[in-house]
């Protein structure tokens, strides 16, 4: 071994140099690849949060006479048991906007 490094040192050539010499713009390219791909992975713009929609719940009257309405950032499909006229009533979101502007809460219970 100490007369390859003797030739290796006699002939001026680095060993590192040349194993890497014909390697060396592919591997920077690979790591310059990597690394844009984890910035835009890691400091890729957040989801943004779920919106708050108004839901009417239909087949229902506060007591002032107007429908019930219902906030949440739930997705349509859900099902949701608000208190409605001192019971909890079942009421499944849906996708259907109405006329105000609200969508519209289809109850499952008709009592």
């Amino acid at each position: 071994m100490p007369a390859l490094v003797s030739l290796a040192l006699d002939k001026g050539l680095d060993l590192l140099g040349t194993a890497l010499g014909q390697w060396l713009p592919a591997l920077l390219l690979a790591a310059g690849l990597a690394g844009a791909w984890l910035y835009r992975r890691v400091w890729a713009t957040p989801p943004e949060p779920p919106h708050v929609r108004h839901f009417t719940l239909l087949r229902t009257e506060s007591p002032d006479g107007r429908p019930v309405r219902y906030e949440t950032t739930r997705p349509t499909g859900t099902k949701i048991t608000p208190w409605v006229d001192g019971r909890q009533r079942l009421y499944e979101l849906t996708d259907v906007q109405l006329e105000d502007g609200t969508y519209a809460a289809e109850p499952f219970d008709h009592r």
